[in-house]
């Protein structure tokens, strides 16, 4: 009898489980398997970023460099926020500050751009920057463009090249910099 017991027991468990008791029905057993997408982008231009800049600012007339150097090593911080315009086209604003470290002194940089870019993939884009700051003390205007590229999920390096000048006056310096910028999204 326990034995009989036992059988009727495991019997009606294994019908309650083909049933649809366990929360399984008929249609999810027979739905197509779906793999994961372990290709997903994980990288995208949208959102805020922040990263360090190194490279090197050239003044031909030490306008905003300290005389006599008309060159010097540049390292800071950029901050900045981007947003889809299109599928493809990004816009932004961002803030630089950095340190121009010449031979004869250390001068300080701070740049609010805006910026248009051009996105193909998720992971590559071509820009556009324009914007106004200050550099060693003077009042100045900025131009030019950069190229970034992801190399981790949420990493990416990138390249840029300004030209500077002096309200009302040609440009007389550039800033050429590379950058690893984190994207928050």
């Amino acid at each position: 009898m326990k034995n009989l017991r036992s059988l009727m027991l495991g019997v009606a468990t294994s019908v309650a489980l083909i049933s649809g008791i366990s929360g399984t029905t008929a249609a999810e057993l027979n739905a197509p398997y779906v793999a994961p997408n372990i290709y997903s982008a994980g990288y995208g231009f949208e959102g805020f970023y922040a990263g360090i800049i190194l490279g090197g600012l050239v003044d031909s007339t030490s306008s905003y460099l300290t005389a006599p150097d008309i060159s010097a090593l540049n390292a800071g911080l950029a901050v900045g926020v981007n947003f889809y315009i299109t599928d493809s086209v990004v816009g932004g604003v961002e803030v630089q500050a950095s340190g121009n470290f010449g031979a004869t002194a250390t001068v300080l940089d701070a740049l609010a751009l805006g910026r248009v870019g051009f996105a193909p993939t998720d992971d590559f884009m071509v820009y556009g920057a324009a914007g106004a700051g200050v550099a060693g003390g003077t009042n100045v205007y900025a131009f030019g463009g950069g190229v970034e590229v992801s190399v981790m999920d949420n990493i990416g390096v990138r390249g840029e090249v300004l030209g500077l000048g002096t309200w009302g006056a040609t440009p007389n310096a550039a800033k050429a910099t590379v950058g690893l910028i984190w994207h928050m999204q």
